[in-house]
């Protein structure tokens, strides 16, 4: 089966709120339907594209045929020749981009187009019975493929298609101030629902292991491992950081 290759480091992820005004909200709604909609035309022509494989006297002799590794690559370009893989799907999506551009940026709706296959290649698999088109209100994340475009984190910022939305990190916050020092893979807007109210928040996926946790009260490191004092001096605009080995100034 054919899927874009990956590289594959340690990650974690850091959740942080979104301080987001009325308006904003309002234009990230609108980017979730979009999201919506985008997913659900990928999803329909992978089922389309499928279906009429299936119609394929090749594609029928070879499914009743025993595993082998000469039968994988003949589906598997028959899966080339129909459209059914990730590549196909970023092709798929480019003109449905183009016409929501203001909203939407071209990583972000490859991502999207990707989770479309990622659900159809479960269904070709056995690893899922069906696949199901998200109903209105249904999408719930959106992310991008780097730090550098589309959706981004910048000077406690999300920045995305014209939105600049702050970031809510407290000083006290030392779990995340430390988290922020690791590389930024990519960013996930998250959408929840908390007590009826539609919240957002950012996602950062982050390069490394997370960062030991942080005693507010005392400032220690929670179940902490090595040797030596840290000392942790908590301001209204930085933290400082201080061991027998490392000094930081978080801004």
């Amino acid at each position: 089966m054919v899927s874009l290759a990956k590289t594959k480091t340690k990650s974690y992820v850091l959740t942080l709120k979104l301080k987001t005004e009325l308006w904003q909200a309002h234009i990230l709604e609108k980017r979730f339907e979009i999201g919506r909609k985008i997913y659900n035309a990928c999803l329909g022509e992978l089922l389309k594209r499928h279906k009429k494989l299936q119609h394929d006297k090749q594609y029928r002799h070879l499914a009743q045929q025993p595993k082998s590794k000469e039968r994988n690559n003949l589906l598997n370009e028959l899966y080339r020749q129909y459209g059914i893989n990730e590549y196909a799907m970023h092709d798929f999506v480019k003109p449905m981009q183009h016409h929501f551009k203001k909203h939407i940026d071209s990583h972000t709706a490859q991502k999207i187009a990707t989770r479309a296959w990622i659900a159809m290649e479960k269904l070709i698999f056995g690893n899922a019975k069906k696949v199901s088109f998200k109903k209105y209100n249904d999408m719930d994340s959106l992310e991008g493929k780097t730090n550098s475009t589309g959706i981004r984190f910048k000077n406690k910022h999300l920045l995305w298609n014209g939105l600049s939305i702050p970031v809510i990190i407290h000083p006290n916050d030392i779990y995340a101030h430390l988290a922020l020092q690791d590389r930024i893979k990519y960013c996930r807007i998250v959408r929840r629902r908390i007590r009826g109210k539609i919240k957002y928040f950012l996602q950062l996926t982050l390069e490394g292991v997370p960062p030991k946790k942080i005693n507010r009260q005392t400032g220690e490191i929670k179940h902490p491992i090595g040797r030596g004092d840290v000392g942790i001096d908590i301001g209204t605009q930085t933290v400082a950081i201080c061991s027998m080995n490392n000094v930081k100034l978080l801004i």
